[in-house]
This record gives structure tokens, sequence and C-alpha cells, in this order.
């Protein structure tokens, strides 16, 4: 049986330049605490939360994220329900938002807007077309 993923095409939420490059999410980032400045790739399948970066980031930390086409910034003034760390958010390029935590570590995340597990499902199941909703 083949696992099927759900590869978010998520965009910038300013100037709509799309970020994901293929299993990817490309991103500006500045680590405040060591003052680094560089890029970040996140995966773009929807329950992996692999980091690809130079940036020397420990656990815990937190990170600011940028658009690395306008270089505006993605962070939300919203605190993430399982940290408190600010959140980030980006449009998928059908719409609806994606929000997660900048916490290095944290899996905080809403899907759609939504960190209620049953509305998040709603949505996945409309993206792989199943008959669950």
């Amino acid at each position: 049986m083949s696992k099927q993923m759900l590869i978010l095409q998520l965009c910038c939420p300013h100037c709509k330049a799309t970020l994901t490059e293929g299993n990817r999410v490309h991103l500006d980032a500045h680590v405040s605490s060591t003052h680094q400045d560089g890029e970040i790739f996140l995966s773009a399948v929807f329950g992996e939360y692999n980091v690809d970066t130079t940036l020397s980031i420990p656990e815990g930390e937190t990170v600011e994220f940028r658009c690395p086409s306008c270089d505006e910034p993605i962070m939300l003034d919203l605190a993430c329900r399982t940290c408190g760390a600010k959140m980030a958010s980006l449009n998928q390029v059908e719409g609806s938002p994606l929000e997660f935590c900048s916490r290095r570590g944290c899996k905080g995340h809403a899907l759609g807007g939504h960190d209620d597990i049953d509305e998040s499902m709603s949505l996945m199941n409309k993206k792989f077309n199943t008959p669950y909703d």
C-alpha cells in the first residue's frame, strides 16, 4: 500500500510568491539570540517537521521568518497555544492559511486557520477528495 502525502503548496501572504520548492518551503530567517540571518527550508509535507538550514538554531529557540522574495515578515501577533512563542503564517496557493509556531521543536500549527483537529481533518479530507467529511 502506498502512503499518500499532502504536500502543501504555500505562498507569501504579502507578494503571493510561491515558496514551495519540491517537498520544501523556502524562507529567510533571523535568529535574534545569535544575530544570524540566512535561509531555512521547512518540510512542505503536512505532518513532517524537518528543517534544513546552515543556521545554528538550538532546540527551543525562536526564529523570525521572512519571505525570500519580498523580504516582508510573515510573523503574527498571535501566541502559539502549545508553547506561547509567536506564530508565523503562509497562505496555501488555493487560499486558506497555514499558521505555524516559530519555536524550534514545537509542533503547534493550524491548517486553514484552525487548530481544532476535527476542522483540520475535514480540510485534509477535502484536499484528498475523501468521503469522510
